[in-house]
C-alpha cells in the first residue's frame, strides 16, 4: 500500500546572509549610539557635579566675606611680639593679606571672651603660578597674649588671582586701599579735641580704628572672572 506524503504549500525559509549582515549592522549601529548616549550622560553629570562644587565654594567663599565685612569693628588689633599696632582694616601692600577686627563673634569652649576676633585673609600663590588660593585665619582677641592662640589656617577658594580693596570716607570719596595720607589730613583738619571718638579715633603712626563708610572688596579669579562686593559699613 504507498504512502501518501502531505504537500506543504510554503516552503519555510531562514535568513539569507545579506539580511543577516545588515541586521548585525542596524543592532551594531543603535548600540553604538546608546553607548554615545550613556557616554554623554555621564560626563554631563560628572560636569554638574564639578560646576555645582565650584558654586558652592564660590557661595561659601563670599559668604564668610560678606560676614567678615559686615562684622567690621573700628578697633586696633595689637599682634603678640614686638609688632607694632595694626588699623582695624587693613591691606598689605602687594595686596596678599586683609586684616579685620570683628566683633560679635562666637568664642568655642574654653575661651570666653567679649567676642572680639581678629580675621586674616591672605592670597597664597605658588612660585610660577598665576592663580592662588584664599584661606582665611582667626585670632580670638584683638589683643593675643601669644601666637600659639591663632586658629588653622583654612583654604576656602582657588583659583584666585588677586585681592583688592576700596574704601569710602567722607568728604573723599573712594581711595584704593583701608587708609591714606589723604585722610589723616583730612581728619586731621577737621578733627579737634572737642570731636571726642573722632579725634581719638585716627592716630598718625601708620594704622588706625577709624573705619570708612563703605568697603569694595574685589576678587579676581580664573573660573568666575571678577567679583565684586560692597558692604556699607554706616
Amino acid at each position: 500500500m504507498a504512502r501518501l506524503i502531505p504537500c506543504r504549500s510554503h516552503s519555510t525559509k531562514g535568513l539569507t546572509l545579506i539580511e543577516l549582515v545588515v541586521s548585525m549592522a542596524i543592532f551594531a549601529l543603535v548600540a553604538t549610539m546608546g553607548l554615545q548616549a550613556l557616554t554623554g550622560a555621564l560626563r554631563m553629570r560628572d560636569r554638574l557635579i564639578a560646576t555645582e562644587a565650584g558654586s558652592a565654594e564660590l557661595a561659601y567663599a563670599l559668604g564668610l566675606l560678606r560676614q567678615d565685612l559686615a562684622a567690621l569693628t573700628p578697633m586696633i588689633f595689637h599682634p603678640p611680639g614686638a609688632g607694632g599696632p595694626r588699623s582695624s582694616i587693613d591691606l598689605t601692600p602687594g595686596g596678599r593679606m586683609l586684616s579685620l577686627s570683628l566683633s560679635g563673634q562666637p568664642d568655642l569652649p574654653p575661651l570666653s571672651g567679649p567676642g572680639l576676633h581678629r580675621v586674616d585673609w591672605r592670597l597664597v600663590v605658588a612660585p610660577g603660578q598665576d592663580t592662588g588660593q584664599l584661606t582665611r585665619q582667626v585670632w580670638p582677641a584683638l589683643n593675643p597674649a601669644s601666637a600659639a592662640v591663632v586658629q588653622p589656617e583654612i583654604t576656602v577658594l582657588d583659583g584666585v588671582r588677586s585681592l583688592g580693596l576700596r574704601t569710602f570716607w567722607p568728604r573723599i570719596g573712594w581711595i584704593t586701599g583701608s587708609t591714606s595720607a589723604q585722610v589723616q589730613q583730612s581728619r586731621s583738619v577737621t578733627g579737634s579735641p572737642a570731636d571726642g571718638d573722632a579725634a581719638q579715633g585716627v592716630t598718625f603712626n601708620g594704622y588706625s580704628s577709624q573705619l570708612p563708610d563703605g568697603v569694595e572688596l574685589t576678587l579676581d579669579t580664573a573660573r568666575f572672572g571678577r567679583l565684586v562686593l560692597i558692604e556699607s559699613l554706616k
